[in-house]
């Protein structure tokens, strides 16, 4: 049986119209602390959930936040999103996602049938269709409570965007000064024209920054990851190499990683005689044989961002709001030519707290039980070093 508002009331002893008001997070709910409590504990124990849709009927908030986004959107993206799924939990909220990609009829779709849900606001992740000469944020501009995240224009409606134009700035700078003088940027696409608005942001700070370098439009849409490699071994073969350049931004860390792979394997030293600076700041950078530089943003920022302005138009601020936010450098290996020639520090086990990991040894050995003749024997051995040796020694004896 469905556990209803009255269950809740009853185990928190409490009426039910407190406690419907306290769940729904009711300006006018007047109970203390410890009352409050112990309502969301009845709930959360009888796994109580409010009904949406009897909620709209009389007029009140849903409490959801609809979210559309891409459904092959890059990692960066699913991280604020993620972000956002906490931070409206904080707040009392929801989330309901829906996934379009690279079809505008979808999109406005998903767009109708969340309203149509009763959400209380939108946040689009999934509007950017200038490459098929689309432009959807225009035809909802007029929404008062949608916000766009990235990618939107400079037009009447609210956006949260990256400072591109900066972040670019501030990669070329860091590779001029590391001895940098012919840099290139690479980008995925065949045309200027065809490119999503952030890398026609990219295209065009690049150009600004740095007017003699060049960039690249890789066509690399119809191919597999596994298939990249000969396309970055061509452009380092006809390209990188007879016409000395020495650095490159890459749309984004994984590119970056197959970049790095096919010019060690062409005997080009990184960061030696080439520098990298990837984008998006994933964790690849800080895994590979040598920690790739990177570009990114805030993912926790952006999401409060949104959601406060989004927020503030649920409460009936009709003003629109823009809000960029800045592109951070991170620095490692890959582009620190000063800090080439010094030693690395190698990882060490001692530099490790034992109490924060566990080994779990799983050993198979003949005893003639079970129709397979084999037990498993599951040990835990949560120290290090020799004393945990000696321990995980004695215990298997």
């Amino acid at each position: 049986m469905v556990p209803t508002i009255r269950d809740v009331a009853s185990k928190a002893q409490v009426s039910f119209q407190l406690a419907a008001a306290v769940l729904g997070r009711k300006k006018y709910a007047r109970a203390s602390a410890r009352t409050k409590e112990k309502i969301f504990s009845a709930a959360e124990s009888l796994g109580y959930v409010p009904n949406a849709s009897a909620q709209l009927l009389r007029g009140g908030a849903s409490n959801i936040i609809g979210v559309i986004i891409d459904s092959r959107a890059p990692e960066s993206m699913v991280g604020v999103l993620a972000e956002i799924e906490q931070v409206a939990d904080r707040m009392g909220y929801r989330i309901l996602s829906v996934q379009a990609h690279d079809n505008p009829e979808k999109f406005l779709h998903l767009y109708r049938s969340l309203k149509q849900n009763g959400v209380d606001g939108i946040i689009s992740f999934s509007h950017d269709y200038s490459h098929l000469n689309r432009h959807l944020e225009t035809m909802l501009q007029d929404d008062p409570k949608i916000v766009f995240a990235f990618n939107s224009p400079q037009r009447k409606c609210s956006a949260v965007d990256a400072g591109i134009a900066e972040g670019v700035q501030a990669a070329v700078e860091h590779l001029r000064s590391n001895g940098c003088r012919k840099t290139a940027l690479l980008l995925g696409g065949t045309a200027y024209d065809q490119l999503p608005r952030s890398c026609k942001q990219r295209y065009e700070s690049f150009l600004e920054a740095c007017p003699d370098g060049e960039i690249f439009l890789l066509n690399l849409k119809p191919l597999t990851p596994a298939q990249w490699e000969p396309v970055f071994r061509r452009l380092i073969r006809e390209f990188l190499v007879p016409e000395k350049f020495d650095s490159a931004i890459v749309q984004n860390d994984y590119l970056a990683a197959v970049l790095m792979k096919q010019l060690q394997t062409a005997g080009i030293r990184i960061p030696q005689d080439f520098c990298l600076v990837g984008w998006d700041d994933r964790l690849i950078c800080r895994c590979l044989p040598i920690s790739l530089t990177s570009l990114h943003f805030d993912s926790r920022k952006v999401a409060e961002t949104l959601l406060k302005i989004l927020l503030d138009k649920i409460a009936g601020d009709p003003e629109p709001v823009r809000v960029t936010l800045p592109l951070k450098l991170v620095i490692r290996e890959s582009s620190d030519r000063r800090h080439a020639c010094g030693k690395k520090k190698k990882a060490s086990d001692r530099d490790i707290d034992p109490a924060l990991f566990e080994i779990v040894r799983t050993k198979c050995r003949k005893t003639g039980a079970g129709p397979a003749g084999k037990r498993s024997v599951v040990r835990t051995a949560p120290g290090s070093g020799r004393a945990g040796m000696k321990k995980r020694q004695g215990t298997s004896k």
